[in-house]
């Protein structure tokens, strides 16, 4: 009898006819083949392409331990990746269908946090993001560190799939981003703003304090509305020089709207 030799051709030679002597051992390769390989329908939930099939391919990289290098593999898309993956790890149909179930679960609690970021989603999104960039940036740099800026609400929903932020921690960023959004358009806005300083008697002091409180506004939130008021009807400035009525001390500004 010949030496058999490991992947000899004898090696080779001998297995054949030993499958060949036994069918129930080749029919048992063939059942293990089958049974531990996920059906294609267990996929079907998970798109082709996107942020979906990327994130549960880098889960199911990590949960087989798996680290695939090969070229071919890189061509292959993102829910291919995937499908690899489970057939390439070395475990019994069981545990991989258990572990796609859970990757299921994963992705439907991780989907839950979406509606927190859908404030960006307006046509202020580029800024919106740009700011949100910003401030995680320098306040919370493990969140940004080796990332490329994002300029789109999709972009920072990636971001966030591969973070360690809880939906808690999700909440708190997005509404620090939010009051600082507030804060920076009240900015914009008081730059257009010109201020002017006015020396206002006792009496036209006492009035403007009266009707601040009466409609409860502020002192110059009533002189802009009276200004507003007066260029639109007339009511209490001449129309000429030099024709000016008296003025009494204090006038009634009543029928003022405000």
């Amino acid at each position: 009898m010949q030496e058999c030799q490991l992947n000899s051709q004898t090696m080779r030679n001998q297995i054949a006819r030993a499958l060949k002597r036994n069918r129930l051992i080749l029919l048992d390769f063939e059942r293990r083949r089958d049974t531990a390989l996920l059906p294609e329908e267990a996929f079907e939930w998970i798109k082709k392409n996107g942020r979906q099939p990327k994130l549960l391919a880098a889960e199911a990289a990590k949960k087989t331990g798996l680290r695939i290098r090969s070229s071919v593999f890189r061509t292959l898309t993102e829910k291919e990746q995937l499908i690899a993956l489970l057939d390439l790890w070395d475990s019994d149909f069981g545990q991989k269908a258990n572990t796609l179930d859970r990757l299921s679960v994963t992705w439907t609690q991780l989907t839950r946090a979406d509606k927190l970021f859908d404030w960006f989603k307006d046509k202020d999104e580029r800024a919106k993001c740009d700011l949100a960039w910003s401030w995680l940036e320098k306040n919370k740099p493990r969140l940004t560190w080796r990332s490329q800026p994002f300029t789109k609400h999709t972009e920072m929903l990636e971001l966030f799939d591969y973070s360690e932020a809880s939906p808690e921690e999700k909440e708190l960023y997005i509404e620090k981003i939010k009051r600082r959004w507030s804060t920076q358009k009240t900015r914009e806005k008081d730059t257009e703003k010109k201020q002017y300083n006015f020396i206002l008697t006792h009496t036209v002091n006492a009035v403007l304090d009266e009707l601040a409180a009466k409609h409860e506004l502020s002192r110059t939130k009533v002189l802009q509305q009276l200004l507003l008021n007066e260029a639109e009807h007339g009511l209490y400035l001449p129309s000429q020089r030099g024709h000016e009525s008296p003025t009494p001390e204090r006038r009634d500004f009543s029928e003022a709207k405000f």
